[in-house]
Order: structure tokens, then C-alpha cells, then sequence
């Protein structure tokens, strides 16, 4: 709870709107506000989505017997700025959304994402993740450079698999196996076989 130790007077409810100062705020989301040496016991606004601190300069109105506040006019000190509403929010535009900042921290416990089509420029990404799935029908990529590394790798092509290389090197520390139906190896210039001991048939 922030609060403004400042002792204040409960008053009768005025009529009208005017301004006061934020002194407390409650867990239950309730608010107590200042003006004049005279306090009252308000509640939020569900349009007033910015949600107010201790010391913040707002808008009071009564309306049936219940003081609300109705907007934050000034921020009292330069904390971060808070959008807070109580239930599901949605924002909603008929025209492009556009959000820009110096910074974008993102953080939820599930999220849900479907765009129809996406393009992403920019100079690096990183990611540290348990599991990734990837599922699609056609993928490709272009690249200057790829490194991979990893402690077992599993990779199964039904049909056709095509790998052109200027140069292929491939060295097993253990133990190589290749076996197929029918195989073919044929070379333009040698072919060279070398080893202490070599089976035919």
C-alpha cells in the first residue's frame, strides 16, 4: 500500500468534479484522495486505465453516493507509467497498430500469436528455449554462414534428399555406415580407398 502520511478529515460528498491528490492506495483497488485538508474514499473509473499512484494529481466526481475517480491529470512523481484495467483488455483498430518505443519487454505466462503474413528485418535474434515445433509445408532459407552444434541430431527424408558442395569433408570419430539398395560412386579424376584393412563382397 503507498501512502502519504498525512492526517485528513472525511467530508461530506460535494457536488460537481474537481481535482485532488492521491494519499493512499489499497490492495482492493480503492483509493483514498485529498483537497483542502479534506479526504475521500474513491473508486477508479473503469476509463481511467492509467492506474494512479500515491501523490498524482486526478479528477474527482460523485455520482450516487460514490466518490470516482475519473482521470489522472498529473503524475506526482517519474515512475513508470502503469495501464491497468481489471478484467481482459483488447485493443481493437480499423486502421494499422503501430507501436514504437526504445525498448519492448513482453512477458506473459501463454501466448497466442497468428498473423497471415509477417516480415521481420533486424540485426540480431536470440532465443533460449526447452522445446521448438515447427510445422509447415515449404521451408527455405539463404544463408552467408551456418553453424550447428548439438549432441544428437535425427533427420529422416522419405523421398529425395539433393547435396551439392564444392567441397564435402565428413568424419566420424567412432564409427560410419552408409548402406542402400544399390550405391554408386564415381569420381573424374581418383578415387582413393585407405585403411589397415579392407573386406570386398
Amino acid at each position: 500500500m503507498n501512502n502519504l502520511n498525512q492526517p485528513l478529515t472525511l467530508a461530506t460528498l460535494p457536488g460537481g468534479q474537481f481535482s485532488a491528490r492521491v494519499t493512499h492506495c489499497f490492495d482492493d483497488g480503492s483509493l483514498m484522495v485529498e483537497c483542502d485538508g479534506r479526504g475521500w474514499h474513491c473508486r477508479r473509473a473503469v476509463s481511467c486505465v492509467i492506474a494512479p499512484q500515491a501523490g498524482d494529481t486526478v479528477l474527482i466526481s460523485a455520482v450516487d453516493n460514490q466518490m470516482w475517480l475519473l482521470a489522472v491529470l498529473e503524475r506526482g512523481n517519474e515512475d513508470a507509467t502503469e495501464l491497468s484495467v481489471p478484467g481482459d483488455l483488447r485493443i481493437t483498430s480499423q486502421g494499422a497498430l503501430t507501436l514504437s518505443s526504445d525498448a519492448l519487454n513482453v512477458s506473459a505466462a501463454k501466448g497466442d500469436c497468428h498473423i497471415s503474413e509477417m516480415n521481420y528485418s533486424g540485426d540480431k535474434i536470440s532465443a533460449w528455449i526447452t522445446l521448438s515445433r515447427i510445422v509447415g509445408k515449404r521451408a527455405e532459407s539463404v544463408w552467408q554462414t551456418v553453424t550447428q552444434m548439438s549432441q544428437h541430431l535425427f533427420r529422416t527424408t522419405r523421398q529425395t534428399e539433393h547435396v551439392r558442395a564444392g567441397q564435402l569433408d565428413m568424419k566420424a570419430e567412432d564409427y560410419l555406415r552408409m548402406h542402400a539398395q544399390n550405391t554408386v560412386i564415381t569420381s573424374k579424376a581418383i578415387t582413393k580407398v585407405d585403411s589397415e584393412q579392407i573386406h570386398m563382397g
